[in-house]
């Protein structure tokens, strides 16, 4: 064999070898990106943390007609497992204050619960028209909850899409977020309480936040909903296990 054709023939093993060790060598899995139905990584199943939101809700008197504005607020413990690479279930307790300032009742303050599922839908780093981005996503989810403030018997839906861009801040350390993200989308949200029915136009609206992802699989995330009427304020701070 001539030098010119082993050359050759080395070269090739060496693009074959580097290939295959390529297609072979996972992504590396940063700790904290949840599972995603599209390009992601397999990840632990459990993961928890705090949620909470301020709410102005307006709502119609079922004897009277009369137009009351509720305030509520929330704060809760979740715990979430994820059933497959893409679908999260979690349950969630703590308490819920609500009051009437529409008919001057007291603020109350009782126990609340509630279950919901995430739909973790794509999660991909090929941007190739925005190079300073390094990865976008869209995620969905369903919640419902349940607490008897004043004896309202609240019961609240809500329904999210959002479509996140997240970029590296590489020179962070424990202390300063890994990755910052914005997000934005649809939300639906929908009161049932007795005596008392959802102003039909404040139950679609859009929501905009901000996703902060630290090491050790720490996030903070913080969203502004608008609706007709309505707004919703929350924050939530978790950890993967």
């Amino acid at each position: 064999m001539s030098k010119s054709s082993f050359a050759a023939v080395c070269a090739l093993a060496a693009m074959v070898s580097a290939s295959t060790a390529s297609a072979s060598s996972p992504a590396p899995d940063d700790g904290y990106i949840t599972h995603y139905a599209l390009n992601s990584e397999n990840l632990d199943a459990w993961h928890g943390g705090v949620h909470g939101f301020a709410a102005k809700r307006n709502v119609e008197n079922k004897r009277t007609g009369r137009l009351s504005e509720m305030d509520a607020k929330r704060i809760n413990a979740y715990l979430g497992y994820d059933v497959t690479r893409w679908i999260t279930v979690y349950a969630l307790g703590g308490v819920l204050n609500v009051k009437n300032t529409g008919d001057w009742l007291d603020s109350d303050t009782e126990a609340m619960y509630g279950a919901g599922l995430w739909f973790n839908l794509l999660d991909d780093d090929q941007l190739d028209f925005l190079d300073t981005i390094s990865r976008y996503r869209l995620t969905a989810g369903l919640e419902i909850s349940r607490g008897d403030p004043n004896d309202l018997a609240w019961t609240q839906c809500d329904g999210f899409a959002f479509f996140e861009i997240l970029n590296d801040m590489y020179l962070a350390d424990e202390m300063f977020p890994t990755q910052v993200g914005v997000f934005a989308g649809p939300v639906y949200s929908s009161v049932d309480i007795d005596g008392y029915k959802q102003v039909k136009d404040n139950e679609w609206g859009f929501s905009a936040g901000l996703d902060m992802r630290f090491a050790n699989g720490v996030f903070v995330k913080a969203a502004y909903d608008w609706f007709n009427d309505d707004d919703i304020a929350s924050f939530t701070a978790g950890f993967r296990f």
